[in-house]
């Protein structure tokens, strides 16, 4: 056996010396090609060279003598994937100083770089680590390292990056259509993607609506550690397709002192936060209005857009100079709609949260366009289903009409193919690292261009079975509403009643003359209690040293103080007298009547609370047993569960607090009685089992109601995408055209261009394939 590998061994080596003089071999014949061409070039020149008459002042002869040439070899190394070795270019020189020799790139190579020219690698160098650094996050030295090994030559990879960028930048151009002198296409942020891209309407041709959307997100894999780099951290990039506008406003903002949330608000320097309230309260750490740039980066990470076909929207990234923060995507927004007023729906997986803030931005930049005042932000089905309930039935693209099956994670899904680049990015020089991303982002574009008729095809194929599987889904959902005990025969006026529980608006309301009345008695029993917490807090530390920090801070002199002008507001409101403060306390009969409402409204808005999370909880249950396995989402499922729980125990608590307040009594609940309701079918202990059932059948109904409704809205947004993608082929092919025969004098660019028209080609020939209706 020994023997065997041995010889094997041999074998192998054998092989690849001479393959590895094979590729040389093939090389240098290239090149020997390419100097005759070059010395021919050269010949014609001297024919008609100034320097052959020996100046201008020269008389003219009846014969003008040829200038004088000549020739000479230099020697470069070529490096290839399978060998290496001396190449030997030709050149030839006029008097006049003109050189005629062999350019790398003619010959299938790269140079060292644009203007040392000892080393050229095989272009097959570059386009094996534009793959494996770029797909699967290889680094420069890991590859060199292979590399040396495989070419059997010593290399530096302080060598082949500068190479390799010039090689990106290079490609960058050469891929643009507009470089290419291709006309009438669309420039703007969505021209990347052959749906979404704007295209001239056909005369005579009825224009289906269509919602364009994008899906807006930050990562922070892709940021940079400040203390790389450093000594090119001057040097410009090169590459400006998808950083554009929206990052240079990013960061001269920041340069200026300006990227706080209300500066880029409102415009106006030193201008103080609204504090207003948003209308989900679940804790995001993405969502925050404002933050503060700590720890070792420079770069925090990148914010970025994409389309609902998860192409790149270009000019719709931006470094993070600062955490993730509400700025930076007003600023994207702005850009966006800017450039397409037709932007319908945006998705942010806090989007909850700065729909308010995006209504003051609007307000404060009249130059938007009429359009921004209508932009729909949502949030995205799967960061949803993290949020409550009722932001979900507000907010979540789930639960909004005309929204599709868009999902709106998008975004995500690009994040996750530059998860192996963020490894190599942190550490590179700025310069590279935005156009190594900016390489990376156009990789992904095109191979989204490439297959988007086989994605399209596959995704309405999808949906043809999401539609019928939702289908049976909802009309079991009925049949079982039907069965209930009692039976639940209307389901959906049951799921507008849990609705309307869930979203707060069917609490019973006090009546204009009643509510400042409960307002007041709440002000006046909270000022009561926080003077005699003042007195009784530091006490309690022998009981709990928590609990008595937490109170004295609740009743500070400031709380007081805050409490005290609420109830002045009020009193000069409703004109009352100054000594009316003092006579609202137990026993006088204004009082109690607000304080019995004000009792009553409490524990009835936190009985409602609680029997929202017992539906959350048995439907957490019933979606687990439906799942089966104990995989990442049971898990997650499991962990909601119990963070409800918790919030169901705090809220018993809080309504024991209310029910007692003004001398009332409380029913506290056993241990047992507490986890029999997470039980189908327990009724609650305050109302009747009945209200339990149909709010239960109800939220089944809305949610089966919801995605059948988006489903069908998908697939006929769907029929509507083949059309405009017909539309973009016959458009695009025109003008590839019309550009190859402007063109047609440059074989290099007829080239290019021809690369582009056979693409065009083969979605034109898949489109005829679709078995999407239209």
């Amino acid at each position: 056996m020994a023997d065997q590998l041995r010889v094997y061994a041999q074998q192998l080596d054998t092989l690849s010396r001479e393959r590895s003089a094979l590729v040389l071999g093939h090389a240098q014949r290239r090149v020997d090609t390419l100097a005759a061409r070059a010395a021919a070039d050269a010949a014609m020149h001297a024919t008609s060279c100034p320097g052959a008459r020996g100046g201008a002042m020269q008389a003219p002869a009846t014969e003008v003598p040829a200038a004088k040439l000549t020739t000479g070899v230099a020697t470069v190394t070529y490096v290839s994937l399978v060998g290496s070795g001396a190449l030997q270019v030709p050149h030839t020189k006029c008097e006049c100083g003109a050189v005629f020799t062999v350019q790398p790139i003619p010959a299938g190579c790269f140079p060292l770089t644009p203007v040392s020219t000892c080393l050229w690698f095989d272009l097959d160098v570059h386009r094996a680590y534009r793959h494996l650094g770029l797909q699967d996050g290889l680094s420069a030295a890991g590859f060199v390292d292979f590399l040396s090994a495989q070419a059997a030559c010593k290399l530096d990879d302080r060598a082949f990056v500068p190479s390799f960028f010039s090689y990106l930048r290079s490609k960058a151009i050469v891929e643009d259509w507009a470089a290419l002198g291709v006309e009438g296409m669309d420039a703007g942020p969505f021209g990347g993607c052959a749906i979404c891209a704007e295209t001239p309407a056909v005369p005579g041709e009825d224009t289906d609506p269509y919602r364009l959307s994008v899906s807006l997100d930050a990562v922070t894999k892709l940021g940079h550690y400040a203390s790389c780099g450093t000594a090119t951290r001057g040097l410009p990039h090169h590459i400006s397709t998808f950083f554009g506008a929206v990052d240079g406003q990013v960061q001269a903002a920041y340069s200026a002192g300006a990227l706080e949330l209300e500066r880029v608000v409102s415009g106006r320097v030193g201008a103080q936060a609204a504090g207003e309230e948003p209308s989900c309260r679940s804790s995001l750490h993405c969502a925050r209005p404002n933050s503060s740039s700590a720890g070792p980066c420079d770069v925090h990470g990148v914010v970025g857009a994409v389309c609902m076909h998860t192409v790149p929207v270009r000019g719709g990234f931006c470094d993070m100079p600062k955490p993730e923060q509400f700025s930076y995507y007003l600023l994207m927004l702005h850009h966006l709609v800017q450039q397409r007023p037709d932007l319908k729906d945006v998705y942010i997986d806090f989007g909850c949260q700065i729909r308010s803030t995006w209504r003051r931005y609007v307000a404060n930049h009249p130059e938007l366009p009429q359009a921004a005042k209508d932009l729909r932000i949502m949030v995205n089905w799967m960061h949803g289903s993290g949020h409550e309930i009722a932001c979900q039935l507000v907010n979540s693209g789930r639960y909004s009409p005309a929204a599709a099956r868009r999902i709106g994670e998008e975004i995500e899904q690009l994040w996750s193919m530059t998860k192996s680049a963020g490894s190599l990015v942190r550490y590179m020089s700025l310069h590279h690292r935005r156009d190594f991303i900016e390489a990376l982002l156009a990789d992904i574009g095109r191979d989204k261009l490439k297959r988007i008729v086989v994605l399209t095809e596959t995704r309405y194929a999808d949906t043809i079975k999401l539609l019928d599987a939702h289908r049976k889904a909802l009309a079991s959902v009925m049949s079982e509403a039907a069965k209930a005990a009692p039976p639940v025969l209307d389901p959906q006026v049951a799921a507008e009643e849990y609705k309307r529980v869930v979203l707060g608006t069917e609490r019973e309301e006090t009546t204009d003359g009643d509510a400042w009345k409960v307002e007041y008695a709440r002000l006046c029993l909270r000022l009561g209690e926080l003077k005699r917490l003042q007195i009784s807090a530091p006490s309690l530390a022998v009981v709990s040293s928590s609990a008595s920090v937490a109170l004295a801070t609740a009743s500070t002199d400031d709380a007081l103080s805050k409490v005290r002008a609420a109830l002045t507001a009020m009193e000069h409101k409703r004109d009352l007298p100054p000594t009316e403060r003092s006579k609202w306390t137990k026993g006088y009969e204004p009082f109690d009547c607000a304080l019995d409402k004000l009792r009553r409204k409490e524990v009835e808005r936190c009985q409602s609370r609680i029997e929202q999370l017992v539906l959350e909880i048995r439907a957490l249950h019933s979606d687990r047993a439906a799942a089966g396995c104990a995989d990442k989402e049971t898990k997650s499922m499991q962990a909601r569960g119990k963070r409800k729980r918790a919030q169901v125990r705090a809220l018993l608590e809080e309504m024991y607090v209310w029910q007692s307040v003004g001398g009332g009594s409380s029913a506290r609940l056993t241990e047992q009685q507490l986890k029999s309701l997470f039980d189908p079918g327990t009724p609650m202990p305050w109302g009747n089992n009945e209200s339990l059932v149909r709010l239960h059948h109800g939220r089944r109904y809305l949610e089966a109601a919801a995605d059948l409704a988006r489903t069908s809205e998908e697939e006929a947004t769907l029929r509507v995408e083949k059309k405009r993608l017909g539309a973009w082929v016959r458009h695009a092919a025109s003008c590839l055209q019309a550009a190859r025969e402007r063109a047609a004098a440059c074989e290099g660019t007829v080239f290019l261009i021809d690369q582009h028209l056979a693409l065009v080609d083969q979605l034109r020939t898949e489109l005829g394939r679709s078995r999407i209706p239209v």
